[in-house]
């Protein structure tokens, strides 16, 4: 006897994952850009940071149990799209910020440079999450059209319709 698991349902189990690690890492990058608006002086490369995660922290909570869901029409195939190029976004202006010259010179000024490195790193994952998401969700929608299209009897040969 052999076990197949359909491909759809394995894929949306991984965006279901891939989200949830996605969401993990805007919360962490939500603290720590948090922490560094509240306590030092910024610029608006922080607040953008700041904005993108924290939209992320709240649409994505339904992620991590629509995807599972027999009903789920990859719904976040475009919004993992947008935000991955948000999150990219994001990921260069903290490389801009943290990796040119001293990095304790640069905004927000004073800052723990172990904290502006952590908050780069999550960014990252958090883009590459996304895009990860966006990948295996269009990969899941192609394989169920092409699955929807196959025909209904396929041991039937077709016929031509009859002209008069």
């Amino acid at each position: 006897m052999k076990f197949t698991v359909a491909p759809t349902k394995v894929s949306r189990f991984a965006v279901a994952g891939l989200n949830g690690l996605a969401w993990i890492s805007s919360a962490i990058v939500v603290g720590i850009t948090g922490y560094f608006l509240n306590d030092y002086p910024h610029d608006q490369h922080l607040i953008f940071e700041m904005c993108v995660s924290a939209i992320v922290l709240g649409l994505w909570i339904p992620s991590f149990v629509l995807p599972v869901l027999s009903s789920y029409k990859f719904y976040y195939a475009p919004l993992n799209f947008i935000f991955s190029y948000l999150w990219l976004t994001a990921f260069v202006f903290a490389a801009q910020d943290y990796n040119e010259s001293q990095c304790e010179l640069n905004a927000p000024f004073g800052g723990s440079c172990n904290l502006k490195l952590t908050s780069e790193a999550f960014i990252f994952l958090a883009f590459f999450f996304t895009l990860a998401s966006f990948i295996v969700d269009a990969y899941a929608y192609k394989v169920a059209a092409v699955k929807a299209a196959e025909p209904v009897h396929p041991e039937k040969p077709e016929q031509a319709p009859a002209t008069a």
